[in-house]
């Protein structure tokens, strides 16, 4: 018989996960929709940075995103540009991440901060209460069965990396030109982030189906993105992020 799991896995049931999570959000989360809509109300500009944490992000010159909408993650806070800034955005959804801030609170300040709401019971509640903080639910099947997500107060179609999420939140929010930097999809180095070699791993037997995958949904998201007439691009150095369209990063800030 199959696992609930692996029912995720099968779009014929992608309507009625959908229901279900609507009905949710509308009986046990009605106040989750206005908070959105104040977080929309604030957005910056037309267009979006969000930014991984791979090594090719140290190659660029970061001050330029200063007065950008910009998406930090995971543990950005290691990487030194982090430090000293109020950012526009910040998002995290895996488990482990927690686990590494200092005392339950992110080492970075943020405007806005949105968490997977499984990861609450983790964060200092008194973070919580003194930031403005959304929790999104994951999409049952994710984002190869659910596809583009455009109502994270019902729930966010989950990918192989927390850019999946932070992509679709800013289109949510309303922005129509987004850029992914810092995803190289390239587990060969002996440094696998911008802030250097901690945590570093060595290269494991399923990054090959990691690279596909995450590209598989980033196209997803391209697609629906660019069927609505917005833009989905890769600002990135190098890397093997290849379902987007390049862009030069500094290009986009010598035509402004």
């Amino acid at each position: 018989m199959p696992t609930f799991r692996r029912l995720e896995e099968r779009p014929v049931f992608s309507p009625l996960f959908a229901l279900r999570e609507r009905a949710a959000a509308r009986w046990r989360y009605p106040e989750r929709r206005a908070a959105f809509e104040a977080i929309r109300a604030r957005r910056m500009g037309e267009r979006c940075f969000v930014l991984g944490t791979a090594p090719s992000l140290a190659g660029h010159d970061l001050d330029r995103l200063d007065g950008e909408a910009y998406f930090a993650c995971n543990m950005a806070e290691r990487l030194p540009w982090m430090q000293g800034r109020t950012h526009p955005y910040y998002i995290a959804a895996d488990m482990a991440v927690p686990e590494k801030y200092d005392g339950g609170r992110p080492g970075l300040s943020a405007r806005q901060f949105f968490f997977a709401r499984k990861l609450a019971p983790r964060l200092d509640p008194g973070f919580v209460a003194g930031n403005d903080v959304f929790l999104f639910a994951p999409a049952k099947g994710g984002i190869g069965v659910r596809g583009l997500t455009p109502e994270p107060w019902v729930s966010l179609g989950w990918g192989h990396t927390i850019l999946i999420s932070a992509v679709q939140m800013a289109w949510a929010i309303g922005y129509r030109e987004i850029y992914v930097m810092g995803c190289d999809l390239d587990y060969s180095g002996p440094a696998p982030y911008a802030y250097g070699t901690i945590g570093a791993e060595p290269a494991r037997s399923g990054d090959d189906e990691m690279r596909i995958v995450t590209n598989a949904q980033f196209g997803i998201l391209h697609r629906a993105i660019a069927a609505q007439g917005g833009t989905l691009a890769n600002a990135g150095i190098g890397g093997r992020l290849e379902t987007l369209p390049r862009v030069d990063y500094d290009g986009l800030f010598r035509a402004v």
